[in-house]
This record gives C-alpha cells, structure tokens and sequence, in this order.
C-alpha cells in the first residue's frame, strides 16, 4: 500500500491493480470510498477497467476473426503494478504487456496511472502507450465505489445523483439481459431534470449507463450531509451508475467510461466495437477525471 497525503486529504492506493482504496477528508478523518470489511456487499473499492469494460458475450472477443479470452471488466485490476514516481501528494503506477496478458490482448502496451492530490480533492490521470508495431484498440473506466449514507449519515434514499449539463432528457443505454446492452437507449424514467434521485429499486436491474456525452459533472449529494463528492469527466464520454442488486448495499458505484460493454450477442470484433478508442501504433492516449470533494 501506498499513501499520499496533504494538508486536507489522504489517499491510500494498493499497488495491486494501481487501486484507491481510501479517501479521507483529514479535517475530520472523514471516509469517502467503500470498503466492505467483510459484510459481503462488494469487495473492491476503484479498480481500473482495462482493456475492456463489462462483460464479453462468451468472455471473449474478436480480432480478424481470431477469438481471445476477455474477463469482466478487462485483466489490469488483477496484476500488480509497479510505482514509478512519487512524492508526498502524487503517485505514478505502470503496467505494461506481458506474456500472460499477451493470451488475452496480444499487444504491447505500458498503462500508466496517476493520482494527484490538490486543495478540491483527488485527480486521476491515464495514460494508454502503445508501444507496439500496429494499432489497436482499448475500453478505459473507473469503478469507484461511494458510501451512501456517507459516514453512515442519512438514508440511501436521501441522496441523488447531479448531472451536467444535460441537453435534453437524461437517457440510458437498455440493459438486457444484465449486465449486457441490447442495442436500444431509452430516456431514464426516474430521472427529475438533471437530478436521479437514488432507491435501491433504481439500481435492482443492473447498471444504469447514461448516453448523455455532454456531461461534465457528476455531483453524490443529499440535503442531509454536508459532504458531497463530484466527478469531473470531461474527458469520459459515458457515465455507469451501479450497486449490487436486490443487496440493498449501503454504497454507490459512480463510473466515468471511455467504452461501453459488449451487445448481448456473439463476440465482438476489438476494432468495431462501440465505444472502443483507437490508438496508433507509437502513440499514446490520455485522458483524466478529478474527484472534487466538499
């Protein structure tokens, strides 16, 4: 494990799957990210979704009609990674390609990861390097899990979830069978302008996947805490909403995607698949969001 910390927040990372593990307003030791201890909710709390996000149709997709293995949500939160760079408020971790994630993705690539700490809160910064002779393509998303109540203040159903800007309605890709897309998007119903008030009947059909590309933020809150968390995601096309299903946990799963999971059918082609970015061989892509928190 890994802490950076400075005069108003700390955050503890595991080199295992360059994973935030904690968040904590140091004011007053105040605890943002999930952590289950054991009570058999969920037992991650913000791991890294490459190179793939949600579930593969058969756990396997396509190159050139050549079929590879694909676990939920991609391999990089399952290998160590290593810290290349730090100092008291900034951690930089890498991953790159090696023969046993070559089974599964068969090119080189280094994944870098950086969490910096500033006065609003924590900023998350990615860097996709392909280092190999041809192109390919890649799914990047980040799972943070929230507690609701936060602190255990309030009820689940105290909090909503703020989006903006919205043009429009808010819509969702449809969902079916969980947790696949079937190619249908649809405008979410509880949604109340560009406010989703939360219920654990909300989330009890599987993830909600908001096709709203415009958003920038996305804002945790309830008039009943004075703690708040915003996602700035500038930089995210997509944003998940998640819990476990018919568990009536006690946390909230906010998800900047650059992807989306695979449409309920055969195995996808890598290079076709919606919401796959591109990257040329040589070249690199990044992107970033920034979790500001009140």
């Amino acid at each position: 494990m890994l802490t950076i910390e400075n005069g108003k927040f700390r955050a503890t990372i595991s080199e295992m799957g360059a994973e935030l593990q904690s968040l904590v307003n140091r004011k007053d030791d105040y605890e943002f990210m999930w952590s289950d201890k054991g009570r058999g909710f969920w037992g991650r709390h913000a791991p890294i979704l490459f190179p793939s996000i949600g579930k593969s149709n058969d756990d396997q997709y396509s190159i050139d009609g050549q079929l590879y293995p694909m676990h939920q949500h991609g391999f990089a939160r399952d290998f160590p990674f290593t810290i290349v760079k730090q100092d008291k408020s900034s951690a930089t971790f890498s991953l790159k390609s090696n023969d046993e994630t070559r089974t599964m993705f068969p090119f080189d690539f280094e994944l870098l990861v950086t969490y910096s700490l500033s006065k609003k809160g924590l900023d998350v910064a990615y860097t996709v390097k392909n280092v190999d002779k041809q192109d390919f393509a890649f799914s990047l998303g980040s799972h943070p899990g929230f507690q609701v109540a936060l602190n255990d203040a309030g009820d689940f159903d105290d909090y909503s979830v703020t989006v903006t800007p919205v043009d429009g309605a808010i819509k969702q890709f449809d969902i079916d069978p969980v947790p696949f897309r079937n190619g249908e998007v649809s405008e979410l119903a509880a949604a109340d302008g560009n406010k989703i008030p939360l219920t654990h009947a909300l989330l009890d059909d599987g993830l909600i996947i908001l096709d709203n590309p415009e958003i920038q933020s996305v804002t945790l809150s309830s008039p009943n805490q004075k703690h708040s968390v915003t996602l700035q995601v500038n930089d995210f096309p997509y944003v998940t909403l998640w819990s476990p299903e018919h568990k009536n946990a006690p946390f909230i799963c906010v998800e900047p995607f650059n992807g989306l999971p695979d449409k309920f059918g055969d195995p996808t082609d890598l290079f076709h698949k919606e919401g796959n970015v591109t990257v040329k061989a040589r070249d690199q892509k990044q992107m970033h969001y920034q979790i500001d928190l009140i």
